[in-house]
């Protein structure tokens, strides 16, 4: 028995050729899965378990020792938008390590290459495909559930645009460690060295971001690191030496640095 088979044809348009496709498949490992439900309360618990901690469970003590109901929250605000993009940045970091690195090292990108795909269309699938999934998860549903934990302490709604501000700063310090995690995936062999990278640039970066503002004063701002340092007091109105959109204007530019680097380099990589 002969089987009819009808062909369609695919249309290749350049430096976009496979993307669809491979926009499909990464994201299919994101929402086809239980993936997203496990990352979601993962995530919740961590960030907004620990603010919850510190706006409700510590709320007593501080009551009890005296101290006024704006402590509690200034310590949920610390959690979001201080120890919050730490936590974030070093989950993105462990959720991508292996988005290019280990495709590498199985051999899945030379043989995805092999097919109508592009080298920029396949680093761009993983780009906006893990970008939109983090977004999403780690910084979108801990953004919201965090306004619902802050506006119920307060036992009103708390102000909206300063919340958007330090969400917004959030958002792209996450997308700053992907990006970073995502070049390193082409530019390292291995994962000890993606790894030691990546987390030495977020742990050494807000040393070097502490030492710097003591050294030039405001101009330590002008880093991605200070947005850790400085998230939480635009969120509460506490004036800083350089406006917050400095910070979030820089780490966005180095993030699309490191996006072109990123394809750049795997232009040139050998398989």
């Amino acid at each position: 028995m002969v089987a009819n088979t009808e062909l369609q044809r695919v249309e290749l348009s350049g430096w976009r050729t496979g993307l669809a496709n491979m926009l499909r498949k990464e994201n299919s490992a994101w929402w086809g899965s239980r993936r997203w439900l496990v990352q979601s309360l993962l995530w919740a618990a961590i960030v907004n378990g620990l603010a919850a901690f510190m706006l409700f469970g510590l709320r007593p003590l501080v009551e009890a020792a005296g101290g006024p109901e704006t402590d509690s929250l200034s310590l949920g605000l610390a959690m979001l938008f201080k120890l919050g993009p730490v936590i974030l940045a070093t989950g993105t970091i462990i959720l991508v390590q292996d988005a290019i690195l280990g495709e590498r090292q199985l051999g899945v990108t030379e043989w995805l290459l092999s097919k109508p795909v592009s080298r920029p269309a396949y680093v761009l699938s993983k780009m906006l495909a893990h970008g939109l999934s983090i977004l999403v998860i780690l910084v979108g549903l801990q953004g919201v559930l965090g306004y619902g934990q802050l506006s119920l302490a307060m036992g009103r709604p708390f102000p909206v645009l300063p919340y958007l501000v330090g969400v917004a700063g959030l958002a792209v310090h996450t997308l700053f460690y992907l990006s970073l995690t995502l070049m390193l995936g082409v530019l390292v062999a291995n994962r000890r060295a993606l790894l030691g990278v990546s987390m030495g640039m977020l742990m050494g970066g807000m040393m070097f971001a502490q030492a710097l503002g003591m050294l030039v004063g405001k101009f330590f701002m002008l880093t991605p690191w200070s947005l850790v340092e400085v998230l939480s007091l635009a969120v509460q109105g506490i004036p800083l030496p350089l406006p917050i959109w400095l910070p979030i204007g820089v780490t966005a530019v180095l993030t699309v640095i490191c996006v072109v680097v990123t394809i750049t380099k795997f232009e040139r990589l050998e398989f």
